[in-house]
């Protein structure tokens, strides 16, 4: 089995988005939600400047989702994010659909197809912006 050769790390500003359910047009036809595209088209362009050719062999996923905390939250618990005290982003939208779209997004510019990734981690937290972190490195044995 072949192993990949390079470690890629990327940062995404903006909010995370989860991928889309299919949309389908009157005459039955499935398309992708606009937001969706967008959001995939987004995070490519950034996936591109950082790799100019799709790794092969087995990878290993590691995603960080950062969500803004709201500012009308009180002091005392904008300060416990901070602090790390309440990390967890536990709202919508799901971890595994956020997932979802940045592997949909890599397919064919950070790795040939998504089968490839055999071991995922990924977290959504608190923060003091809305980013989305990638690492992509070769998979090792445990």
């Amino acid at each position: 089995m072949q192993h990949a050769q390079a470690f890629i790390v990327l940062s995404v500003s903006g909010r995370p988005v989860a991928k889309g359910r299919p949309r389908f047009s009157e005459l039955g036809h499935a398309y992708t939600p606009e937001r969706t595209r967008n959001a995939e088209e987004i995070m490519q362009g950034e996936m591109r400047q950082e790799c100019q050719t799709p790794l092969e062999g087995l990878l290993e996923l590691n995603i960080l989702f950062r969500f803004r905390r709201p500012d009308s939250w009180p002091k005392a618990r904008r300060d416990a994010v901070r602090a790390g005290d309440e990390p967890w982003y536990p709202g919508k939208p799901d971890l595994d659909n956020l997932v979802k779209l940045v592997k949909d997004a890599g397919k064919g510019v950070l790795w040939k197809d998504d089968s490839q990734v055999v071991k995922l981690e990924a977290i959504k937290v608190y923060s003091a912006e809305n980013k989305t972190l990638i690492s992509v490195f070769p998979a090792r044995i445990y």
